[in-house]
């Protein structure tokens, strides 16, 4: 089984919005990482069942 981590269309885009804020310096920067990580922390874990190969196949 494959390992996953779930999140909400609205967690993904506060991501992808914080992400592209970030600066290279600052305690601003810092401040914007500790907002992701907050996210990331939020996801909900689960698996994915893998298909069963049939024989024959790779």
């Amino acid at each position: 089984m494959k390992k996953v981590i779930s999140f909400t269309e609205e967690q993904v885009l506060q991501m992808k919005y914080i992400l592209n804020g970030v600066t290279t310096t600052g305690i601003q920067n810092a401040k914007q990482v500790a907002a992701i990580a907050q996210v990331l922390d939020s996801g909900i874990p689960g698996e994915i069942k893998e298909p069963e190969k049939k024989e024959g196949e790779g």
